[in-house]
């Protein structure tokens, strides 16, 4: 090979490698392009997921924007709502630090509930958890008996939380079912809210529960009476204790007649057994 013919050869090895190396940057930077495209669709679809129930961002999927927001009425809605007795107390006497790592806790906690029963969480307000369970698009499953498990076992956390941490707070679970209103409200901030007397009256259960309990009402119990006998199951592993006072009275006093909550009330008293 002659002098000129190497320069040549050498010429275009170089050539064919710095083409070579360009396509391989290229197809790096394509795949991370990718790959990050994908990361932010799955970001996107989580976020969606944790503001709206998973039927519903499905099917916002298949509207145009010009058709507006979906609005469902729920008829079989069991909706449970809690409060942290004594964390307002707690919260007077620690760093803002302390109260928003305690809270963040109780609440990673309450979601992973969420997950076990297959509940949809509808908000947080200040220390009050809300979630339930209805028809679809609301929740794939719709088990008035495993709203209660679940506002059960919020209470059980909770008293495991404080032991662990020293602390004087339990939870108290108010219980409902009846029919409610979903859709989707606000601009900037969209969030699947739920409307109706059905979550007023939640808001009374809850607050004028025993502390430390789990307080249903009329409705609520008529409902899981009713999917007990339809799936077969004894009246044994739910007893519910009537409550006995002439009227209901929140903590700080409060009176509530049982007509604002469609009747007398009930505390669970014991769930064993039932696995949802």
């Amino acid at each position: 090979m002659t002098q000129e013919s190497r320069v040549v050869f050498i010429g275009v090895s170089i050539v064919q490698g710095y083409v070579a190396h360009s396509a391989e940057v290229s197809l790096r930077q394509r795949f991370k392009a990718k790959r990050a495209v994908e990361l932010t669709h799955e970001r996107t679809e989580s976020i969606l997921n944790t503001l709206m129930p998973v039927m519903v961002v499905e099917d916002l999927r298949d509207i145009s924007l010009s058709q507006g927001f979906p609005s469902h009425h729920y008829r079989h809605a069991t909706i449970a709502q809690s409060d942290l007795c004594g964390f307002t107390k707690l919260a007077s006497t620690r760093r803002p630090e302390e109260v928003v790592e305690f809270i963040g806790e109780l609440f990673g906690l309450f979601d992973q509930l969420t997950d076990k029963y297959e509940v949809y969480k509808v908000e947080t307000v200040g220390d009050a958890y809300i979630a339930g369970q209805a028809e679809a698009p609301l929740t794939h499953k719709n088990s008035p008996m495993s709203v209660v498990r679940f506002g059960l076992d919020m209470v059980q956390e909770t008293n495991k939380w404080s032991r662990r941490k020293g602390e004087q707070v339990s939870c108290r679970v108010g219980v409902h079912s009846g029919e409610c209103i979903g859709g989707i409200v606000g601009t900037e901030m969209q969030r699947y809210h739920l409307f109706g007397k059905l979550m007023t009256e939640v808001e009374v259960l809850e607050s004028t529960a025993p502390e430390g309990r789990v307080q249903v009402s009329q409705a609520c119990k008529d409902a899981v009476d009713k999917q007990m006998r339809l799936e077969g199951l004894s009246k044994s592993l739910a007893m519910f204790e009537e409550r006995s006072e002439e009227t209901l009275r929140t903590s700080k006093g409060e009176e509530h007649s049982y007509d604002e909550v469609g009747g007398r009330t009930f505390v669970v008293r014991s769930y064993a057994h039932y696995q949802p």
